[in-house]
């Protein structure tokens, strides 16, 4: 890491890494627009017959309006939901996509230069099954979180009903999906650590990994959770603002609503890396004092072998003779 990078704040230099190597960021948006567009072409399909031939089609034209979105859904000819396994399909390549080039994308961010072709996708590929069994491991913490919602909003609805006060069972709602949110984002903090620590230490045993990069970002936790939270929160608000802005455009301003839309999907994109590579030069700067270890960052010392010395087939005094 560069001396200016150790001067910058942990989000600032997660930010110039990502703006160093922006490469990544425009290849990952290339293969997500390929993928989403392959994913909705059935459904776009299927809309743009019914869109002329309906009178629900035909007030979407003019203007968006909710009622006679849900009112063309309902429509035989169209049944938008039929193509839902599509969508689900190219997601799920999508998330696998990324998960196979994680290894090279931070092994990048750890070196900051720029990989060729065959390191990149030799590291992608070293690291490809150790972050699956990683990501396995982190379905269990997910789980467990999200039966915790399910229970929030039995006792929301529960207690909303009891209560005589209107608003309580969705304070009650609000509050926990609160925590929830933020105890997702330890998890994401946690498994983030841990593919850092992964790539970083060469690290093979996940369930060893995991436990040591649990025990590290709780050490840190109010480090790192402010600062994904910055990063998330720039996509939660550009996300937002996007939404105004698609409200707001004429339905006849087809260019335009392509145009915020891709915006949002590279803002959505950008964020990730962000958040990865700011993992990456917080381990860098301060894991090995939180660890209490030497030097994370920098590899294992190797032994050097003094190779033995080899008897010569010639006396000291005498030269071999001429071929």
């Amino acid at each position: 890491m560069s001396m200016a990078n150790q001067r910058k704040g942990l989000v600032a230099a997660g930010a110039s890494l990502v703006w160093r190597r922006q490469s990544i960021l425009w290849w990952v948006f290339a293969v997500n627009i390929l993928l989403g567009a392959l994913g909705t072409l059935p459904a776009l399909h299927a809309a743009k017959r019914a869109l002329g031939h309906s009178l629900a089609g035909q007030q979407l034209v003019k203007g968006f309006d909710f009622g006679m979105f849900y009112e063309l859904l309902r429509l035989p000819e169209v049944s938008l939901f039929r193509f839902t396994e599509a969508s689900y399909l190219f997601a799920c390549l999508f998330a696998l996509f990324m998960l196979f080039v994680s290894g090279g994308i931070l092994e990048t961010y750890r070196q900051d230069r720029r990989l060729n072709t065959g390191e990149f996708f030799a590291a992608s590929g070293a690291f490809f099954w150790r972050f699956v069994r990683l990501t396995l491991l982190s379905l269990i913490p997910f789980a467990i979180l999200g039966n915790a919602y399910l229970a929030v909003d039995k006792a929301s609805d529960y207690l909303g009903d009891k209560a005589a006060a209107d608003q309580v069972g969705f304070v009650i709602w609000l509050v926990g999906v609160i925590v929830l949110v933020l105890l997702m984002m330890f998890v994401r903090l946690w498994f983030d650590v841990a593919k850092v620590r992964a790539v970083v230490r060469n690290e093979r045993s996940m369930l060893r990994n995991t436990l040591h990069s649990f025990d590290i970002t709780r050490q840190q936790l109010g480090t790192l959770l402010w600062m994904y939270l910055r990063i998330s929160l720039v996509a939660w608000i550009t996300l937002a603002v996007a939404f105004l802005i698609w409200t707001k455009l004429p339905p006849p301003a087809i260019g335009a609503t392509f145009i915020l839309l891709e915006l949002v999907v590279l803002a959505q994109v950008g964020s990730r890396l962000w958040q990865m590579a700011a993992a990456t030069a917080w381990y860098q700067r301060q894991a090995e004092a939180t660890a209490g270890a030497v030097d994370l960052a920098a590899p294992k010392p190797t032994e050097v072998i003094e190779p033995e010395p080899q008897l010569s087939l010639y006396p000291e005094t005498e030269l071999p003779p001429d071929d």
